[in-house]
């Protein structure tokens, strides 16, 4: 019942974005409706002005015909943020844990047809030189050899592990 809500919101607002794109369409192509500003005059619309209303205008139809939305989501530590995308999303996307996870902002975008999250960081560089300083910590200690031959076990941590040296590598050389 919700989706024919959301669907019948969808076409109205598609419907009214496209009423008033139309009618800035034709007050700019009016004779004497929009007139250049002067230098001691201000216009309320200007051919600048309707271009740029036009262009936001078509950019949020296209948004709302996608679907696509942008939702802030904002607290406290351990205030239930991660939870709440998760909720929102339908599955676990941001981790939830006892410690903070997300201290970072953190932008998650649908890509249609992909079926697996990938992680992008912006400035990653300070993250790079802590693997690479944590590997060789790791190598040093018994311990941390160790743990560096369990690894060679469990899949997932070998390919995790081998990522994270090609990513270290491609950084390094660039």
């Amino acid at each position: 019942m919700h989706e024919n809500t959301i669907q019948l919101l969808r076409e109205e607002s598609c419907r009214l974005l496209q009423v008033e794109i139309e009618l800035l369409q034709r007050m700019k192509t009016a004779k004497g409706v929009v007139v250049d500003e002067k230098a001691d005059e201000h216009q309320t619309f200007s051919s600048a002005s309707i271009d740029k209303d036009l262009k936001m205008l078509q950019g949020e139809a296209r948004k709302l015909e996608r679907l696509e939305m942008v939702l802030a989501v904002v607290g406290t530590m351990k205030a239930g943020k991660s939870t709440t995308i998760n909720a929102i999303v339908g599955t676990e996307v941001l981790p939830n844990r006892n410690r903070p996870m997300t201290a970072l902002p953190t932008r998650i975008r649908h890509t249609p047809g992909k079926k697996e999250p990938a992680l992008s960081l912006d400035n990653n560089q300070s993250i790079n030189d802590l693997i690479v300083q944590l590997k060789q910590a790791l190598e040093n200690t018994p311990a941390g050899n160790q743990l560096l031959t369990a690894t060679d076990h469990d899949k997932d941590m070998s390919e995790l592990l081998v990522d994270l040296a090609r990513i270290v590598v491609t950084r390094t050389v660039l």
